[in-house]
């Protein structure tokens, strides 16, 4: 892959989740009940070590934890990572890191489950196969992977609703994600989607068995 991909996506990244963390903190009031169901879809009976990419500001990764489950949720901007610290306390095996999601800084076979929410959207196609490669890498073989994001409009009758709305204010690679869709993309991986439900038609929560 083009490396000027990686760069202009880091830079682009950086400038965007700057300048917003703070606000885009919020959304986890309008978004708590979609992260709990995807939380709860991973249907665990025991306590994992589960890493969220692309955490953000931590939303997802601390539904998991609270589930008490052992999370670490991994981003490439601080600003976003200094709002996800707190969510942190002492009930919860949770913690943040800085971190390449395209480059992983763990051993394969790492964790027994893998998770991105409403991330790939945010990124180019080049890097979302990178990032996807990457959790299939360092979740364990027969280890779950959870991926959650929009429903695209020929799926859903809401989502065609919701596509038009998102589409003013979400980044320059949500649309191209849409118009791709979310198996096509994951099918160059080589992942197939196991389990599927929605939230409401807006969003799609899938589980994958990773298979290596």
């Amino acid at each position: 892959m083009n490396d000027d991909i990686l760069i202009k996506h880091k830079y682009y990244n950086n400038q965007f989740f700057a300048k917003w963390a703070k606000l885009y903190d919020y959304e986890k009031y309008l978004l708590f009940p979609v992260r709990r169901k995807a939380a709860r879809f991973l249907d665990f009976t025991s306590p994992q070590k589960i890493i969220d990419v692309a955490t953000g500001t931590g939303a997802q990764a601390y539904e998991l934890a609270k589930l008490g489950h052992e999370v670490i949720g991994i981003d490439l901007s601080k600003e976003m990572l200094k709002q996800a610290s707190k969510k942190c306390n002492q009930e919860l095996k949770l913690k943040f890191q800085q971190a390449d999601a395209t480059d992983l800084p763990f051993k394969d076979d790492s964790f027994d489950a893998s998770s991105i929410s409403l991330g790939l959207h945010d990124m180019p196609y080049e890097i979302d196969l990178l990032v996807l490669k990457e959790m299939k890498r360092v979740t364990k073989n027969g280890g779950k992977i959870l991926i959650v994001d929009y429903m695209e409009p020929r799926k859903h009758f809401i989502a065609k609703l919701s596509h038009r709305i998102a589409n003013l204010y979400e980044t320059v690679n949500y649309k191209p994600f849409i118009d791709k869709g979310l198996d096509t993309i994951l099918g160059k991986v080589g992942i197939k989607i196991d389990k599927s439900t929605n939230f409401l038609g807006i969003f799609q929560i899938n589980l994958v068995r990773n298979q290596k």
